[in-house]
């Protein structure tokens, strides 16, 4: 049993207190409510009090694990067609044993930054063998692509392979779309009529550059062009004159829950249209993949604006220097002060949660739930902010 204070303690699900006490026991499970010292009229023995802001576990809605072996392998700064071009040859020869402990030292990364849920994009199954030790929950979001129809039933086979082979080892799974660009249409209506009947969640590459949105709505750019030399010469959303979202809304289903990742040009309109059409829609920043791939940031103040409901995603080494939900926080932060910390931990833990369905566990700090607890340190804690020293370790 752990009985712990600090500065500030924030629950998520309440607001902030001040002073505050969690009682934690062996197993993780907090055994009440967090507790306002202002309001007790008895005393709490052996409380250990900690310097800095309290919160529950991180949850990191993209990532892409299977590539922790390309870390510092790709070029900065390239744009996203230039990215997935390098990526496709990097990941030929690769060495299995390095491969393998790239990916447990991945998972180590995200542990020591307090990282305890992960929406996982997977293209194969490497990552299945250290998802099955259950060091970390998962969900492992099965990604297809191909923009030939001719391919649509193969790709989908071997989607739906890779999600049985998981999911028979009572591990949470989804079979989901990569890109509005890299899917014809049949393929995505194979996806929909799946999830449709499943009912399982979904997450989708979504404006990652305006190289995308020219492919949608104008005949020049530079995803044509890398589509082209992948061997597709008719893609059907190609200049279809809409926007990427409404360019294949009809082909995704619009009660699931759905996220959009990365939003780098997203626009009022963009978003207006995206919350009108889907009913249950989530918008996933990883702001230092963008600055690696794009060197450009969504704009942030904009989804705050609208009450986006926003989580947080490191995506993959491949194109990110750590995997930590803390300095992705901190990259949104210095771009928009204004917002409270408290509302950027609720991206960064329960919004994550209520997106992945496991808010019963993760997200918050309430009885019964066994979040993880996590000390965010070296904080300006009179204004209640993140700075650059700011760190964080995971403490139950």
């Amino acid at each position: 049993m752990q009985k712990l204070t600090a500065d500030y303690i924030f629950p998520i699900s309440q607001p902030s207190v001040k002073n505050g006490i969690v009682i934690v026991d062996d197993n993780g499970v907090i055994s009440e409510n967090v507790i306002d010292p202002a309001n007790l009229d008895y005393n709490i023995s052996d409380v250990k009090p900690l310097n800095g802001f309290i919160c529950p576990g991180f949850i990191n809605t993209h990532c892409h694990l299977e590539l922790s072996y390309l870390k510092e392998k790709i070029h900065e700064h390239t744009g996203i067609d230039k990215f997935i071009i390098e990526l496709e040859q990097q990941r030929k020869g690769i060495n299995e044993e390095e491969k393998a402990q790239a990916l447990s030292d991945a998972e180590n990364e995200m542990i020591e930054n307090g990282i305890v849920a992960v929406g996982d994009i997977c293209n194969d199954n490497s990552t299945f063998p250290l998802k099955n030790k259950g060091n970390i929950y998962y969900h492992s979001f099965i990604e297809t692509f191909s923009s030939n129809p001719e391919k649509a039933d193969i790709i989908f086979e071997k989607a739906l392979k890779l999600y049985d082979e998981i999911k028979n080892k009572n591990n949470s799974c989804s079979i989901t779309p990569h890109a509005p660009y890299s899917l014809s249409k049949k393929l995505f209506l194979k996806i929909k009529t799946f999830a449709e009947k499943s009912g399982n969640i979904l997450s989708i590459h979504h404006q990652e550059s305006e190289e995308e949105n020219k492919f949608f709505m104008s005949k020049n750019g530079n995803i044509k062009d890398m589509l082209t030399r992948f061997g597709v010469t008719n893609p059907d959303f190609y200049n279809s004159g809409l926007r990427p979202l409404a360019g294949i809304a009809e082909y995704i289903p619009n009660e699931n829950n759905l996220l959009l990742v990365h939003n780098t040009v997203t626009t009022d309109n963009d978003i207006e249209f995206a919350t009108s059409y889907f009913k249950n829609l989530y918008w996933c920043f990883c702001p230092n993949a963008n600055l690696y791939i794009e060197q450009r940031l969504p704009d942030f103040a904009l989804f705050f604006n609208n009450k986006c409901k926003i989580t947080i995603g490191t995506d993959s080494l491949a194109s990110n220097k750590i995997l930590s939900v803390l300095a992705e926080l901190k990259t949104i932060s210095a771009s928009i002060p204004f917002v409270p910390l408290t509302e950027l931990l609720k991206w960064a833990t329960f919004n994550g949660a209520e997106f992945l369905k496991i808010s019963h566990k993760f997200g918050s700090i309430e009885k019964g739930k066994s979040p993880g607890i996590l000390l965010i340190e070296n904080v300006d804690v009179e204004n209640m902010k993140l700075i650059k020293d700011t760190e964080v370790k995971a403490i139950a």
